[in-house]
């Protein structure tokens, strides 16, 4: 009997409360998170500014370290909901500023100290778990992404599918923008990729799982590029990751072809100009495209046989008026114009890939690792000296409909 009691007090102990219970008012919801190099440079500053004014005080940002010296700025993004608009306090909120975010920089060596440090300047304890993005500058990104990265993957509160961006310049300012339509940037960014569909001129499939993924798979990959003004954040274009290091930009139309090629594009247009016509452009609205890779091995040296097809409604004309002339022939030569510009658009941007970046960002490795195993494991440590050179050929097949219109 003694012993059932015994059990049964000893049950009851973890239905006694929450013992880890923290109060939502005690929690700090951390939106976005972007990291930059020390020191980062105000909005409106640039270095030589800064290095002008010694006399300035030691920021609060400055944290003492145990080992090296400060290398990295990390910025959090809190809401203040007391203030933003859904609080019922207006356009520009409440409070000391009427600002919505509070925007703590905490300057360190590691990131896990960095986020212990800002326990000095807050009472808010920082909480990851509704974390929407992390920006990283592209000068973080060149150095190496594997270096920043290790705090985020082993913290259990960061979720993977946190979606990750590279900035052009200091990625606080991303954080900075007062968003017209959202009251926090790192909502309005996390926001911006749902209209994939609609724009092929933007990554897709960029979280921080698949960033891991691809790091450790040894994958070279591309990130979305993300530039800022005081109210407005656009995302397009991308950054080539070659060895877990960012190697280039690339432009919004090289980021479509890389999409078309690896079978990634899920919506968007392709505009030619109208042959014959000094000013006419035709526009095609994607509605399917689906791609293929097949590789070949000739006297040791790989082919890849890379084969687009495209389908999509014929959207507008600009400059021309072909009303009149719109039949299965017109149709036809518009079919082999679009082919053309894909195919072009695709070989020039290989090429660049291949000669300037030497980055495989349509991921051929895999290919050869999935499709011819045994070729791969003979030339498997070669890889970065034969991708270079090795021979790609685009093939592309569009079908043209009409969409309102009578033929």
């Amino acid at each position: 009997m003694k012993r059932l009691i015994l059990v049964l007090v000893i049950l009851t102990i973890p239905l006694a409360g929450c013992w880890d219970r923290v109060d939502i008012d005690m929690r700090g919801y951390v939106l976005g998170i972007a990291l930059d190099a020390y020191p980062p440079n105000p909005i409106g500053q640039n270095t030589s500014e800064l290095e002008a004014s010694p006399e300035e005080e030691e920021p609060l940002e400055k944290m003492e370290t145990q080992a090296g010296r400060p290398k990295y700025a990390m910025t959090v993004q809190l809401p203040m909901l007391k203030n933003s608009q859904t609080a019922g306090s207006g356009p520009t909120g409440g409070g000391f500023d009427g600002s919505s975010t509070w925007e703590i920089t905490q300057i360190g060596d590691s990131f896990i100290s960095m986020n212990r440090e800002m326990a000095t300047r807050t009472s808010l304890l920082m909480y990851y778990e509704h974390l929407q993005v992390i920006i990283i500058s592209d000068e973080i990104a060149r150095q190496g992404l594997e270096k920043v990265m290790d705090f985020f993957v082993r913290d259990p509160e960061m979720r993977r599918r946190v979606k990750i961006f590279i900035s052009k310049g200091e990625a606080k300012r991303i954080l900075d923008v007062l968003p017209r339509i959202e009251d926090y940037a790192s909502m309005y960014l996390s926001l911006i990729p749902l209209n994939v569909k609609k724009t092929s001129r933007m990554a897709t499939d960029t979280d921080l799982g698949e960033l891991i993924i691809n790091i450790h798979s040894g994958l070279d990959f591309v990130l979305p590029k993300v530039e800022a003004i005081k109210d407005e954040i656009k995302s397009s274009g991308g950054a080539a990751i070659k060895n877990g290091k960012m190697v280039g930009w690339l432009t919004e139309l090289e980021l479509e072809a890389v999409k078309l090629m690896r079978n990634l594009y899920r919506g968007g247009v392709i505009t030619v100009r109208t042959p014959g016509e000094e000013e006419g452009l035709n526009v095609l609205e994607v509605t399917k495209a689906k791609s293929t890779i097949k590789p070949s091995i000739k006297d040791n040296v790989p082919h890849f046989d890379i084969r687009i097809k495209v389908e999509g409604n014929y959207a507008e004309d600009v400059n021309i008026h072909t009303h009149g002339q719109l039949d299965m022939e017109y149709i036809r030569m518009l079919e082999r114009t679009f082919k053309k510009e894909i195919e072009s658009l695709c070989t020039r941007t290989i090429k660049r890939m291949q000669e300037e970046y030497g980055a495989d960002v349509l991921q051929l490795k895999r290919v050869l690792q999935t499709k011819a195993p045994a070729y791969w494991k003979k030339i498997a440590d070669q890889w970065d000296e034969i991708y270079p050179s090795a021979s790609i050929s685009i093939t592309a097949d569009v079908t043209v409909s009409l969409l309102g219109l009578e033929t």
